[in-house]
């Protein structure tokens, strides 16, 4: 146990780890030089040096990221998961049960189409950003372009008034969810890779990750929660006679600090320039002696791209791993609103109220335990808080199943919004995936002799699990449709209730609702334009007293309740689970931060023509990286090493 928990090895800054000099060649590193330009948004002020330290930063920062760098850099995400999550938990039961009176078949069917297309742009994008040459660098032009074409896309996207409710409305949220997955490629690939690229420094990595996280969770919370909750009321909820302006509104002032989030890092951000070269292969030979499989083949294509990776062992079982996760794991966020109107009910509390309140419970346990996770991971290491973090995960999804409708006690709804706040802690540890990817990055550049392809590795772990995603947006609504979802009653025709009505009768409030509707007058459509009280009925659906509202309301029947608690909560209990299990044929060697130092030194010996051991795989030895590539090094990337063997 104690050497479970005792701190490796530190850098507090880089001048820890490399050489001060080119003469200076401690354990045959690499320069500060050299590391000052392929890490520039480090900063080198020291006391006595030639960079005087900065405020606040007693003897300074020593090649260190300030932490207003890191602030620069995480900025857009805050305005990115403002707007993504302003989506995620309004935006289909405002297609659905509002206006626009949306098609869940054309909704499921959008969320498969887009994925799809996803997975044609992903590919293309991270190779893309990886062999962008240019002056302003391999990120930059596409955090220009996302300042423009994300709030294009999000603003429209709450539009649908322009056309018609049912089919064109349908349409217009199937159109504007593939442009979602679009502004995501756009964006946060590139956004990523950045990241990666700020420091070499272990322990430094994990602030990084944890400043996105922290910015990825306020800026849920302020999209999801805590802006609908001021601003929005039922109009853009469950009142279909009318339209919505208010969270378009919302969804406008997180655009603009999205943009001026972007434009702000384009401006003020570093990367190390890269001008256009001609390459190994054009200085070998003319153009026109080339092989012509050089021109047909590339390794930058998205199959050898997508294959090395893959056949990267350590990023392989974290890919695994998340891939699993991923099946079930986004759900509970998606079906949270539905789970506060359907499952809970409304006895107790108003289900939008419930849900800003539970959204608020969770996001602030997730923020909240950023630093308890940071703190584990340098008390016992990036991959073993990572095993925590899915242990973690799977009892808190476990606890949540045992939500169940509220008859007013209130008794469900608070224990609901406790567990959802556990929930949340438990999933503050997320960023730790992208800190252990930032690592497998370095050793990526140690194997291909010093390429640096953070957009591809990162692309690859989001682009994967999109896929295994499919069933969570799509799976658990047209099992909804299949048990007969209801929609809500129309606002006009929702009768009083509560302890003063129907006394006089004997009746309690949910008999009187239910009396009140089973005595529909034909044509009278009290229910619904096309079905009667009755036909509701005979599907299962119940007419109760939804009191925190002082009127009538409906009760889902079983199927879709089940539907709902079985897809938000034991099914990605099961998926996480699997997910752990995963977890445990990660390399050994590559658990601890000291190997991670040795890798790093590898890389700077293997750069200057030495041969050297694998640390993450002990006695296996990489040659130099031959100069320039093999005549047919394009076509056999294309290949995996089992298609090879005779």
């Amino acid at each position: 146990v104690a050497d479970l928990l005792a701190p490796g090895p530190s850098c507090k800054s880089v001048t820890d780890l490399y050489a001060g000099s080119s003469d200076e060649r401690a354990l045959k590193n690499r320069s500060l030089a050299e590391i000052e330009r392929e890490y520039p948004m480090m900063c080198f002020c020291a006391e006595g040096g030639p960079k005087r330290p900065c405020r606040l930063t007693g003897e300074g920062h020593g090649g260190r990221v300030p932490i207003r760098t890191k602030l620069m850099w995480s900025w857009p995400v805050f305005g990115w998961y403002a707007l993504k999550y302003l989506k995620v938990g309004w935006m289909k039961k405002f297609y659905i049960d509002d206006y626009p009176q949306a098609s869940l078949g054309i909704i499921a069917f959008s969320s498969v189409l887009s994925v799809l297309i996803d997975a044609f742009t992903d590919p293309i994008m991270a190779v893309w950003t990886d062999h962008t040459k240019s002056r302003f660098g391999r990120r930059r032009p596409f955090i220009v372009a996302s300042a423009f074409f994300v709030p294009f896309v999000f603003i429209l996207s709450w539009t649908p008034g322009v056309v018609s409710p049912g089919l064109p409305s349908s349409l217009w949220y199937a159109f504007f969810h593939v442009c979602d997955k679009l502004a995501d490629t756009l964006f946060v690939t590139p956004h990523d890779a950045w990241g990666a690229q700020l420091t070499p420094i272990y322990k430094e990595k994990t602030t990084i990750w944890q400043w996105k996280a922290i910015m990825r969770m306020v800026g849920t919370l302020m999209g999801m929660a805590i802006a609908p909750l001021i601003f929005v009321t039922d109009q853009c909820s469950s009142t279909p006679d009318d339209g919505c302006v208010q969270i378009p509104l919302i969804s406008v002032f997180f655009s603009i600090v999205f943009a001026e989030a972007c434009l702000q890092l384009a401006y003020f951000g570093k990367e190390p320039a890269q001008e256009e070269e001609p390459t190994p292969q054009d200085q070998a030979a003319p153009p026109q002696t080339m092989p012509a499989v050089e021109f047909k083949y590339s390794t930058s294509d998205t199959v050898p791209t997508l294959f090395t990776t893959f056949l990267n062992q350590p990023f392989r079982i974290l890919l695994i791993s998340d891939v699993v996760k991923a099946i079930g794991y986004e759900i509970p966020m998606a079906l949270l609103p539905f789970m506060a109107t359907n499952v809970l009910g409304e006895k107790c509390m108003e289900s939008g109220t419930l849900f800003g309140i539970m959204v608020v419970a969770g996001l602030l346990g997730g923020l909240v335990s950023v630093p308890l996770w940071t703190w584990l991971t340098a008390r016992i290491n990036k991959y073993r808080a990572y095993v925590v973090y899915h242990v973690a995960q799977v009892l808190a999804c476990f606890a949540m199943s045992w939500i169940d409708f509220d008859d007013g006690s209130c008794g469900y709804t608070y224990t609901s919004i406790t567990f959802v706040g556990i929930f949340g802690v438990a999933g503050g540890g997320s960023f730790l995936l992208f800190d252990l990817i930032s690592d497998v990055v370095d050793y990526d550049e140690l194997l291909t002799g010093g390429l640096r392809r953070e957009a591809s590795y990162f692309m690859t772990a989001e682009f994967v699990p999109k896929f295994m995603q499919i069933p969570g947006e799509c799976i658990p609504f047209l099992l909804m449709a299949y048990y007969s979802y209801t929609r809500p009653l129309a606002q006009d025709h929702r009768a009083p209730c509560g302890e003063g009505l129907g006394a006089g009768s004997g009746l309690s409030p949910d008999d009187f609702c239910h009396a009140f509707y089973t005595n529909e007058v034909l044509g009278e459509g009290l229910c619904s334009g096309t079905s009667t009280c009755l036909d509701l009925l005979a599907t299962g659906v119940q007419f109760i007293c939804n009191d925190a509202l002082g009127e009538c309301g409906i009760k889902q029947n079983d199927g879709v309740r089940w539907t709902l608690r079985t897809c938000a909560t034991i099914f990605p209990c099961i998926c996480i689970i699997g997910g752990t299990v995963a977890l445990f044929y990660y390399p050994k060697d590559a658990r601890s931060e000291a190997v991670h130092e040795e890798l790093i030194q590898s890389i700077s010996r293997r750069r200057r023509g030495d041969i050297v051991e694998d640390p993450w795989r002990r006695g296996s030895y990489l040659r130099p990286a031959p100069a320039i590539p093999g005549e047919v090094e394009g076509a056999l990337s294309y290949f995996l090493p089992s298609d090879l063997r005779p």
